[in-house]
């Protein structure tokens, strides 16, 4: 996989497929991987681009506090560096973060916008809630909260159904830096208040996607996001919790086709 030197430092991504550009962010703690089905699929319709975000997988790893708008110039550098004018661009969670924070600086370089079980606008419960996560990977380490995010994340049903994949996505987890995750999760707790105020500047088509029963990106959350942001259509899958991409693969691939193919 090619790694080139962006002005963050080094990117490690990956591209397959011919046709408009499609770009997939991933979520806090995970990597390109975790768009597998997505790439399997997508690629046979789009030019799919997938990567490692800052502090990721095989991507750079500042030795700095992170800040929102470092993974939004991530994501700049990277197209200029693949030579894509614009793009279809596809965040899950912290990766929808970053997808709206783009899409407001850079609304020239979007097709469309994506954001899957994606934060907004927390209650200040809910900002307790994910600030006593930043607080028990302080004190504890990154792993310590990796068996209640799994739980989080996956039905019971699937988790039994599917060893295999809950191992695969406890590994990864496992195996991120413990400096570079931390920075990364204090960016992912507190960057909808950055984003929220400025949502309504997003005027380009979007697609707001989520679980109904996902308890950290809710339902409610995906409604506010659907009211802010002018053309956009939400979906809400039933019975799902976090990971729609590798447990609602089959519901997230007929969706985005049929989103980016409307507007391609």
């Amino acid at each position: 996989m090619p790694v080139p030197t962006l002005n963050n430092g080094k990117t490690h991504w990956k591209e397959i497929g011919k046709g408009d550009p499609v770009i997939f962010i991933h979520g806090v703690g995970m990597d390109h991987t975790m768009w597998e089905e997505q790439s399997d699929y997508m690629s046979s319709y789009y030019r799919v681009i997938v990567y490692d975000m800052i502090g990721h997988g095989l991507s750079e790893k500042p030795d700095k506090e992170y800040e929102l708008i470092d993974f939004v110039n991530q994501l700049r550098d990277l197209m200029e560096h693949l030579s894509i004018e614009k793009a279809h661009i596809i965040g899950f969670s912290m990766g929808g973060l970053v997808a709206q924070l783009f899409g407001i600086q850079y609304p020239n370089k979007a097709k469309t916008l994506t954001f899957m079980n994606t934060v907004a606008n927390r209650t200040e419960k809910q900002q307790k809630a994910v600030w006593s996560r930043v607080k028990q990977v302080e004190q504890e380490g990154h792993q310590a909260t990796i068996y209640v995010a799994i739980t989080r994340w996956f039905n019971e049903s699937y988790r039994q159904k599917h060893p295999h994949m809950i191992e695969k996505v406890r590994k990864r987890l496992e195996n991120n830096d413990p400096i570079s995750y931390l920075r990364a999760y204090k960016v992912f707790a507190t960057a909808d208040q950055e984003v929220w105020p400025q949502l309504s500047k997003i005027t380009i088509p979007t697609l707001i996607m989520t679980g109904e029963e996902d308890v950290g990106s809710t339902q409610q959350m995906a409604e506010e996001m659907h009211e802010k942001c002018a053309q956009s259509e939400l979906i809400v899958v039933p019975e799902y919790k976090h990971m729609l991409p590798i447990e609602g693969r089959k519901s997230v691939n007929k969706a985005l086709h049929t989103f980016i193919e409307r507007h391609s």
